[in-house]
């Protein structure tokens, strides 16, 4: 028996199909939300599901329709996962919520620093900061990435950052080790959360970590009841 466990990443993000976000709402709660759809998932593997839409900010470009979304799955078996979205009526329920989609699959950055800090009572809001580049090596990455997060924690974590967890896509088997690196942060401040990644210590550490500039972006908490677990 295996008893490591390992929490794979599954990011699907896209333009949503339906032309509001409350019909988009709607649908997915009737795909993946419903009941029997949670209950095959979680019986594959599937411990954690969560919702998000970009964080409206002023010079925010306007989009048609209900605009983007980001679906974040945490995964404990690989196989389970595979077997899930193999099935016809999942892959058809995915249509319904995307018009377009980019599914990818993280596996935890080994040896890369991650920590989860409790939030201090009161500090309810949840703001997703996420990044996503290309690194020459991973030996030279997790050497910038873990001098920069250890300098930088304690100013981080006055601003309101509650976790940091680094991914690299999975690589395909028998392919070269896969260099596409993935990070997600939770914050309780945006405020917060700005002032640090504008800082010039945060940018002066990870100045050489990717081979071009990453592609970043912030995620909140759509509103209405959206099924989660």
């Amino acid at each position: 028996m295996n008893d490591q466990l390992t929490l794979f990443l599954l990011t699907i993000r896209g333009t949503l199909a339906p032309a509001t976000l409350e019909a988009a709402r709607e649908i997915h709660n009737q795909t993946a939300g419903n009941p029997a759809g949670v209950a095959a998932a979680q019986s594959l593997g599937d411990v954690s599901h969560m919702v998000y839409v970009p964080m409206q900010h002023d010079g925010h470009a306007k989009t048609k329709g209900a605009g983007e979304f980001l679906i974040m799955d945490l995964w404990n078996s690989m196989e389970g996962l595979n077997t899930f979205f193999a099935d016809k009526q999942v892959q058809e329920g995915g249509s319904m919520i995307f018009s377009d989609r980019d599914p990818v699959v993280w596996a935890p950055a080994e040896g890369f620093t991650s920590f989860h800090i409790p939030a201090p009572f009161g500090k309810n809001d949840r703001i997703l900061g996420v990044a996503r580049g290309t690194v020459k090596s991973m030996a030279e990455a997790k050497k910038l990435h873990n001098t920069a997060m250890v300098k930088t924690i304690g100013k981080a974590r006055k601003l309101g950052m509650l976790s940091h967890e680094a991914y690299f896509r999975m690589a395909a088997p028998n392919s070269p080790e896969a260099l596409e690196y993935f990070q997600v942060d939770v914050w309780s401040s945006g405020e917060g959360m700005g002032d640090y990644y504008g800082d010039e210590d945060f940018l002066a550490s990870f100045n050489h970590f990717f081979t071009a500039e990453a592609a970043d972006s912030v995620w909140v908490h759509p509103k209405g009841d959206w099924i989660e677990w």
